[in-house]
């Protein structure tokens, strides 16, 4: 997809194969992050045991003591990154070239039904109809279908990121440990994130936040403590109380779709997303993956 974006959009989304190590702080973890690598294993994905002594070899700012303080890692050499607003932005434009229409700075307010029928979407400046309605309106789903008495159970968990510049010194692939990651970008950026604050609709960075993030990662990485920071943001992730996707029609209203509460997966599953919801409304084609995934999982219409 980032060669087909950079081909026909020319911008580069940045999507990078630098790989994560996941470092274990304590021993419960060690045990957790070595059975996730049998199951990696197990499977033919790329996983390397990392021993304390060895992190320093493969992430330099675990060299020493600060390496020898964790107690392992696991090298993931597949994974990788890729910059979301750059993607966000490459997809609308590609959407647009392909012959979507977008109406930016135009709220939904709500859904227009007509019997047991999604008729469109209401907006400040009018309906917008459709055969069809897409419902993936992150954290803000709920309220939309609650416009028409359906309860979609999602709340906002907030994260807050910090962007920060090494002077010289930065990861060399991304370091994820338990309560932060740090990732470096291809122009110097390093990204250290991210907090979860469950039921939080403010979206504006708070100090409680950026401290939290500095003590998690100064405790994995204490070279991070050189670090400048660039700025700082915050973001709402959209949350089932399962933490799974809901994807699937809409019981009781026909026409309706729902692709939202990806959690912390958006840009992760974003493109398979789209791909098997666009494949299932337009032939019919099964939902595979997301099969399981539908609102019935939470009773009579969400409740």
């Amino acid at each position: 997809m980032a060669e087909r974006l950079m081909d026909e959009i020319g911008l580069d989304v940045e999507y990078r194969a630098t790989g994560i190590l996941r470092v274990a702080r304590t021993e419960a973890e060690r045990a957790d992050m070595q059975r996730q690598f049998r199951w990696q294993s197990a499977r033919g994905l790329a996983a390397e045991w990392v021993e304390s002594d060895d992190l320093g070899r493969r992430e330099p700012l675990l060299g020493g003591v600060a390496g020898r303080l964790l107690a392992g890692g696991l090298w993931l050499a597949d994974e990788g990154q890729v910059r979301s607003p750059r993607l966000v932005q490459a997809l609308a434009m590609g959407a647009v070239r392909h012959g979507a229409r977008l109406v930016e700075g135009t709220w939904a307010t709500g859904l227009c039904v007509s019997g047991e029928r999604v008729r469109g979407v209401q907006t400040p400046n009018g309906a917008i109809e459709a055969d069809t309605v897409v419902l993936a309106a992150g954290v803000w789903s709920p309220d939309l279908a609650r416009s028409i008495d359906l309860a979609v159970p999602v709340q906002p968990v907030k994260g807050q990121v910090m962007t920060l510049r090494g002077l010289g010194k930065a990861p060399r692939q991304v370091i994820w440990s338990g309560e932060c990651y740090l990732v470096p970008r291809a122009d110097g950026e390093i990204l250290l994130g991210a907090t979860e604050e469950e039921g939080n609709y403010d979206a504006r960075p708070t100090l409680a936040g950026v401290n939290r993030l500095t003590e998690s990662a100064l405790e994995v990485v204490p070279a991070a403590g050189g670090f400048v920071v660039d700025g700082v943001w915050a973001g709402l992730r959209p949350a089932a109380p399962d933490r799974y996707p809901i994807v699937g029609w809409a019981p009781g209203v026909e026409r309706l779709f729902l692709a939202t509460a990806h959690y912390r997966n958006g840009v992760l599953l974003g493109p398979l997303t789209g791909r098997r919801v666009a494949d299932h409304i337009l032939s019919g084609a099964p939902l595979g993956e997301f099969a399981r995934f539908g609102l019935e999982r939470f009773g009579e219409r969400g409740d």
